[in-house]
């Protein structure tokens, strides 16, 4: 915790108390979630532990009509909660289904049976999913004129990458717009720049346009006029 700076630290206990709250008041909903879960190829369920702070921050009417982007998605685990939950949702999922680099690590690196189980836990459901480089990719959307009240960054973990998932993010994130990180508090000795390095480096660069809503090992910022 010492990297934090201390302007950071009243965020963080405030953030801590909203996630004991969620927790309690999201602990039905989430039970009922995982009941769905029957049948699907999920070798790993990481996203549950976001599941309560993730919901608190997308749209309370399940009918609203919103635009998701997610960067990173593994095997569709938070994918297939957005789609099940929402009727109305412009849902793009974002993935390179391959190692970024070399010295990257994952717990499988068969990502040909991750992609296709993928493809298999969001069948019958409506959305655009993209396969390539994700700087590329949402450079692409920004020159198409898309934009997105909710993004999710759980892509590559890599400080430097992450910079550059959260600079371009940004650029297609509408006023008012959210942006949750995953794993911000994450450590791995085996990379030069950390998560928390990166991210912590775009609220420097953009903390005149954004506002913290939630800091722990996951970071939501708000998009602000």
């Amino acid at each position: 915790m010492l990297f934090l700076k201390l302007k950071y630290l009243l965020y963080y206990y405030k953030s801590k108390s909203l996630k004991k709250k969620c927790k309690k008041n999201y602990k039905n909903e989430k039970i009922e979630f995982v009941k769905k879960l029957y049948k699907k190829k999920f070798s790993n369920k990481w996203f549950l532990n976001n599941f309560e702070i993730f919901n608190f921050f997308l749209p309370k009417d399940k009918n609203k009509k919103f635009d998701y982007l997610e960067v990173g998605c593994f095997e569709g685990l938070s994918s297939f909660y957005v789609l099940s939950e929402y009727n109305y949702v412009n849902a793009f999922f974002l993935d390179i289904w391959d190692l970024p680099n070399p010295n990257s690590k994952t717990l499988s690196n068969d990502f040909d049976s991750i992609e296709k189980a993928f493809d298999e836990n969001l069948s019958g459901f409506n959305f655009i999913k993209i396969k390539d480089d994700s700087v590329v990719s949402m450079r692409k959307l920004f020159k198409q004129n898309k934009s997105f009240d909710f993004i999710y960054i759980d892509g590559s973990h890599n400080g430097e990458d992450i910079l550059s998932d959260a600079i371009e993010a940004f650029k297609i994130l509408k006023i008012d717009g959210l942006i949750f990180f995953d794993d911000f508090l994450q450590h791995d000795n085996s990379r030069n720049i950390q998560s928390y390095e990166g991210i912590s480096k775009f609220l420097s660069l953009y903390s005149n346009y954004l506002k913290i809503e939630f800091f722990q090992n996951n970071l939501v910022v708000r998009k602000k006029i």
